[in-house]
């Protein structure tokens, strides 16, 4: 269910079933074994690794990643010679990646109230997650500011109102929700995520004293998919097919290259601490 806020210029997203720790255990934990060998496949060309690397070395400093899932991007970073710390709030998730793959340094904690001193890390890695948190995303974003060290890196990924979707928003194509909609009773649980625009979200960090140093929207296929309302049928399974397929990926290469313009569904952004 996506609803469009005109007041923040934001889409919400709501599932109809509860949205806790427990979801993101059972997202992550339904297939061990296939699992394992994903977070074991080290990928050095990945988009983590690559934008990592174009900013900061392994002697620069430990790197957080908040929300860290089935920990996979820790993996593949500590294989580069980086010290990475993962923490994640899914708790049965957590102790199985402690008790089956001790080497990938994780553990449970919450990304708005971090262990760690301040001006710790050198960088720090956000994928998917500000977006998550119905009452904001300001919490987050101050723990970042406070660990992160002066000079370091923050790299952040969210859904963002693509081109496209601001399009779809002058034709009127989404459901207006009523500016309200925070303090109706319960909906806070069935909430799932935002699609924020990406110049508040620039200016909430310039505002930190954080220097925009890259930006890039990226997954332009899963933007334009979910999306398209005309020929929904056809262009859905076609582009869904090629979205999962390993069969297709140079094609699948060059549609993402593309459609990433102006349906992206995600964006990056990467940040320097004054």
């Amino acid at each position: 269910m996506r609803y469009y806020d005109f007041e923040n210029n934001k889409l919400v997203y709501f599932k109809k079933k509860k949205i806790d720790y427990r979801f993101w255990d059972r997202q992550w934990l339904n297939n061990i074994e296939e699992f394992k060998k994903k977070i074991l496949n080290f990928k050095p060309k990945s988009l983590v690794c690559k934008i990592t690397l174009k900013f900061l070395n392994p002697k620069n400093g430990p790197i957080l990643e908040g929300g860290c899932g089935l920990g996979n991007k820790v993996y593949n970073l500590q294989r580069l010679g980086y010290k990475v710390i993962g923490i994640d709030y899914a708790k049965k998730t957590i102790e199985f990646l402690k008790s089956n793959i001790p080497e990938i340094k994780v553990q449970i904690g919450d990304v708005r109230k971090l262990s760690f001193l301040d001006n710790y890390f050198a960088g720090y890695w956000s994928l998917g997650v500000i977006e998550h948190f119905f009452n904001g995303s300001n919490g987050v974003i101050d723990e970042i500011k406070r660990v992160i060290m002066p000079n370091g890196y923050i790299f952040l990924t969210f859904p963002y109102m693509s081109p496209f979707r601001q399009f779809k928003t002058k034709l009127n194509l989404y459901k207006v929700i009523n500016k309200k909609y925070n303090e109706l009773k319960g909906v806070s649980r069935i909430f799932y995520q935002y699609m924020y625009d990406v110049n508040y979200i620039i200016k909430i960090f310039q505002d930190l004293s954080f220097k925009l140093k890259f930006i890039s929207p990226w997954d332009g296929i899963k933007g334009f998919k979910d999306e398209i309302f005309i020929f929904k049928f056809f262009f859905k399974r076609f582009l869904q097919l090629l979205y999962v397929s390993s069969k297709f990926k140079l094609i699948k290469r060059f549609f993402d290259k593309i459609l990433s313009k102006f349906s992206a569904h995600m964006i990056l952004l990467v940040f320097q601490k004054k």
